[in-house]
């Protein structure tokens, strides 16, 4: 959800590329997912018991499935209900619609990637402070390859014009930055004349860096990529 505010033209060409016939491997609904299932605006009126918040992140997962498979505007709740194994009046116990179960979702990726930032820890230039930096940077991989298909949507109804869509997508932007901009500050002497510009490039190249891995669309060993991506930051910004 962070570079696509300037890169939806991009990634739509990328997307169209692989989802031809043949390209795409199904999806299955994850197990042990890391949803923090908020819910749609009918869960949030009533205390949900652990039967029902298995049947909402099911309800989740699902969608993550058939956002994945036919695009934000292509899915519709049939779809969602017959991955779920459930039913539609089931699916209206916890969400209005499917808008409303897409928000739902974007407050879940808003929430990861607000935690995903906040972990990171200062990044001296030592082995120690590579192996952070690493760390880290596999983490946001690992929780890109799990909502990728929810930053698509995302970037699809963004597109659009939609207000509510658009305020997420910046708050989360926002908040990723944030704690970026206070690593890199930390460097002393400094290794950049302006650490807000560097946090920018640092969010487009591990997001870039997600998106090619995650998509296939330039083959890459993920391990490459992490040591390779890890070795430029930690060298380019924190005088590893």
């Amino acid at each position: 959800m962070l570079n696509e505010i300037t890169c939806a033209r991009m990634q739509s060409d990328a997307v169209a590329t692989r989802t031809k016939e043949g390209d795409e491997r199904p999806r299955r609904i994850a197990s042990g997912a890391r949803l923090s299932a908020v819910g749609g605006a009918p869960a949030q009126e009533r205390n949900l018991r652990p039967q029902g918040r298995e049947t909402l992140r099911r309800l989740l997962e699902a969608a993550i499935v058939v956002f994945d498979e036919r695009g934000y505007h292509g899915a519709r709740i049939d779809d969602i209900v017959r991955v779920a194994k459930t039913s539609h009046g089931t699916f209206y116990l916890y969400f209005s619609s499917k808008e409303d179960l897409f928000r739902a979702l974007l407050t879940d990726v808003g929430q990861e990637m607000t935690a995903l930032s906040d972990s990171l820890p200062s990044i001296s230039p030592t082995a120690d402070g590579y192996r952070a930096l690493r760390g880290w940077l596999l983490h946001f991989f690992e929780l890109y390859d799990h909502y990728h298909p929810v930053i698509r949507a995302w970037m699809e109804t963004g597109s659009a014009g939609r207000l509510d869509v658009a305020s997420i997508g910046a708050g989360v932007l926002s908040g990723f930055l944030r704690n970026l901009v206070e690593r890199v500050s930390e460097v002393d002497p400094p290794a950049v004349q302006d650490p807000e510009t560097a946090a920018l490039a640092m969010v487009a190249m591990v997001e870039r860096f997600g998106f090619y891995a995650v998509n296939q669309v330039q083959p890459l060993d993920r391990d490459v990529a992490l040591d390779t991506l890890a070795t430029m930051l930690h060298k380019g910004l924190f005088r590893g």
